[in-house]
């Protein structure tokens, strides 16, 4: 983890709409074109709406300013946005300045924003590095512009905290001087994804992908002798440490059981993240990075791809019967009935406003002890009584897990 260099005044402020979205999003898996698109998907269709963006695996690599890398660009983000979250790009505009974009604000929609985090005052990277950095921007009324921002990192000059800002329209124009891209953008309906088709697509793409990671990692390993090429590996890393962490949050809401294939990755994800961040800085003072640094990210590659591979294997071994889009046999129909209903009557929500990927405890009126009112009304409609032993945290934490439960219990006749 970088050190801390430097405190920055913190000036964020609450909102109504944005301050609970962001609370619930997974930020710290996310990179920070996805997190603007992310803040847009949970508003317009539910709380863990971004986790979809997890869900494709795909290791692509390009070349930018000559040195490899695995980093995404704003269309791949846009396109992903599109396919996976249901939003529609209805207007794009490049190098607008701050007044360019603040006339577009007439359409109400909050506008996606792409600036240099060099010019972002509520930005760590302020006045340090230059990177394309998104955010969501509306008119607050009053001469003032509300910046959303999700991005959640630590930083050589501080952390970089979801939150939203105020800012008087001079500065956010100052900020914006430079240009930026900008994208007017809608929400249609959630794209209901095939789960076990997305599984066994992204095995096949992890095998065919592994000509492409060794002669990335011959690349990578090549570029180490530069700061250049150490800085390019250590934004490498990050990526697909994050891309790696959501993939494993998307499937703790569709499949906790295939999530437990990718347990015990993230640490040692995190660690290569140090020790490459060690190699960057011990590099800018003349000392060269060992090439082992390259070799140790094949491993790490080498062993999520094959645990992509081995959970599509099983998905395809276990699903003799047919599974709905949120992951659930067709046959646990009752089950996700009985479920939802008791939730509907327990917290007197509409049914269809729930989704398998809600958090119980971001559920209007949820607590521990409406909990144990869902599973008694749910345990009584399908006469089954749920083993102690399977009342795990993984199992209360959202309506998906919670319908896997009952399903479970019900399959082996309870206890």
């Amino acid at each position: 983890m970088p050190p801390q260099t430097q405190s920055r005044p913190d000036r964020r402020t609450g909102d109504p709409v944005w301050t609970p979205i962001l609370t619930a999003l997974r930020a710290s898996a996310l990179d920070c074109l996805q997190t603007s698109f992310a803040l847009l998907a949970d508003h317009a269709h539910g709380t863990g709406s971004h986790l979809a963006l997890g869900a494709r695996v795909e290791f692509r690599t390009r070349e930018r300013a000559g040195l490899p890398t695995v980093e995404a660009t704003p269309d791949d983000r846009a396109a992903e946005a599109v396919g996976l979250l249901g939003l529609r790009v209805e207007g794009r505009w490049t190098q607008l300045d701050g007044p360019r974009v603040r006339r577009l604000f007439a359409t109400g929609q909050p506008l996606y924003v792409i600036a240099d985090a060099n010019d972002l005052p509520w930005c760590p990277y302020q006045g340090h590095e230059h990177m394309r950095h998104s955010f969501l921007a509306t008119d607050a009324g009053s001469g003032a512009v509300t910046v959303v921002d999700a991005y959640h990192n630590d930083t050589a000059w501080g952390p970089a905290r979801p939150g939203v800002w105020r800012l008087p329209v001079d500065e956010f124009d100052t900020a914006l001087a430079g240009g930026a891209h900008t994208l007017a953008i809608t929400a249609g309906p959630a794209p209901i994804l095939d789960v076990p088709e997305m599984l066994a697509s992204n095995a096949e793409r992890a095998r065919q992908s592994r000509p492409a990671v060794a002669g990335h990692l011959t690349s990578l390993t090549e570029s180490l002798t530069t700061v250049d090429g150490l800085h390019r590996f250590v934004l490498d890393v990050w990526l697909l440490g994050r891309a790696r962490q959501l993939h494993e949050h998307w499937l703790e809401s569709v499949r906790p059981e295939a999530a437990a294939a990718l347990a015990g990755q993230a640490q040692r994800w995190q660690q290569l993240s140090a020790r490459s961040y060690v190699a960057l800085r011990r590099a800018q003072t003349g000392r060269p990075a060992s090439p082992e640094l390259a070799d140790a990210l094949g491993a790490l590659v080498d062993e999520y791809l094959s645990a992509v591979e081995a959970i599509g294997a099983t998905t395809a071994a276990s699903d003799d019967e047919p599974r709905t889009a949120d992951g659930s046999r067709t046959g646990d129909g009752p089950v996700q009935a009985a479920v939802l209903g008791a939730l509907r009557d327990t917290l007197h929500l509409d049914e269809d406003r729930l989704r398998p990927t809600d958090v119980l405890r971001d559920l209007p009126g949820f607590d521990s002890f409406r909990l144990v009112d869902v599973i008694d009304r749910v345990e009584r409609r399908l006469g089954v009584e749920v083993p102690a032993t399977a009342l795990s945290a993984a199992d209360l934490r959202d309506v998906g897990s919670l319908c896997a439960m009952f399903a479970d219990a019900s399959r082996t006749g309870g206890a």
